[in-house]
């Protein structure tokens, strides 16, 4: 970039925050950027960086790896571990110029990596990349939000309102023939009318609140245990005999392996493999008649956890959209209520497990599901 082209970006306002242990290299390097318009900050190593950054977040970081003191790989891991450091955009100029230092500052994660002596032109053009980048990801997550915004509005909306109806106008109806005589088949009627209104409403509630429960949690060692698989799945189908019975559904476990373990919190694993059958029970079609549950195995040490039906199935484009909150299939075509949180609550519990969702389905053949899973520090087996 020339300086006619430099001067006549004046708009360049971002904060950078340089941290390099040379005083001499500091000062130019501030003179330089202040020369395009950007506002600057100093510091001499990690430690003092840390410190501007109690009080002053800048919007990128340039800065040396090899300083005494707090070098630029400590900064650089203290950056990406705090919620309010993290997402900085994080740039290294440094003489190390081994491929083995390069891919290491990738790994932690940079936008970056340029090696002393850099060209004055490549510095600021690597800053402007880096924080076109970051406004892109800040775009994308304000993008997200309103969408969901969106989401959760048209949920409450719809799914709130709907059992909201049935008690109120229940209840009502209740309260008008209060003093009349009242034919018990009317009674009835009514009664169950406000239970399944309050029932979908409870459902949802619990839901909601569980999503915001596990959704970024991680688990600990201690939390963790030692399960048999083939007993997750009988526990679980053991817990919807009652709703797999009123639908007409019988239910076949693969005997195989079943002295197979993985490695998780045994309640979150409960409620991932309920929910599962639960949507294999509610959308199911009217001549389904059976759900399938395995353990399947992969050589990479994991375990999974399969269940399929032969239901509905889901239209293969939205497959990755159902798990995500308030996303269901086909919404306005579903004669069955839900909020679309079933799938996005087990991908977090996945997650907090350091496993892997995975769906395969087909329109009016079915689905099939797998929570893969760490397998046992003893399994497999040799």
């Amino acid at each position: 970039m020339n300086r006619e082209e430099r001067e006549a970006d004046s708009s360049a306002q971002e904060l950078v925050l340089v941290v390099e242990d040379n005083d001499d290299l500091n000062h130019a390097i501030c003179a330089i950027l202040e020369s395009y318009k950007y506002r600057i900050l100093s510091a001499f190593d990690g430690k003092e960086a840390l410190e501007i950054m109690e009080t002053t977040l800048p919007d990128i970081i340039l800065c040396d790896i090899m300083m005494p003191g707090m070098d630029g790989y400590t900064l650089l891991q203290h950056t990406r571990a705090d919620e309010r450091l993290r997402m900085l955009p994080f740039i290294f100029l440094t003489a190390l110029t081994s491929t083995e230092d390069q891919r290491k500052a990738l790994r932690i994660g940079i936008e970056d990596y340029l090696t002393k002596p850099v060209e004055e032109g490549d510095l600021v053009l690597a800053i402007q990349n880096a924080m076109r980048r970051r406004r892109d990801i800040d775009t994308e997550i304000a993008n997200a939000l309103l969408d969901l915004r969106s989401q959760i509005v048209g949920t409450l909306q719809h799914e709130f309102r709907t059992p909201l109806t049935f008690v109120l106008g229940y209840a009502e109806y209740l309260q008008d023939i209060a003093e009349q005589e009242v034919e018990t088949g009317e009674l009835k009627t009514a009664i169950s009318g406000i239970l399944e209104g309050g029932y979908r409403l409870q459902k949802l509630i619990e839901s909601f609140l569980r999503l915001a429960e596990v959704q970024g949690l991680q688990m600990k060692s201690e939390d963790l245990q030692i399960l048999n698989a083939h007993t997750l799945l009988q526990t679980a189908v053991q817990d919807a005999s009652s709703k797999l019975a009123k639908a007409n559904l019988s239910t076949q476990i693969d005997p195989q392996d079943s002295d197979t373990y993985l490695v998780g919190e045994p309640e979150l694993l409960h409620e991932a493999l309920k929910r599962i059958l639960d949507n294999s029970i509610q959308y199911r079609r009217p001549d389904s008649q059976q759900i399938w549950l395995s353990v399947e195995r992969l050589t990479e040490g994991h375990i999974g956890l399969q269940i399929r039906d032969d239901g509905q199935g889901i239209p293969p484009e939205t497959v990755n959209d159902l798990t995500k909150p308030f996303e269901q299939g086909n919404r306005s075509e579903r004669t069955q209520p839900g909020a679309g949180l079933s799938l996005a609550l087990i991908q977090h519990i996945m997650h907090s497990h350091n496993g892997k969702l995975e769906i395969e389905s087909k329109v009016g053949v079915g689905t099939t599901i797998t929570l893969w899973l760490p397998a046992a520090p003893s399994y497999p087996r040799t």
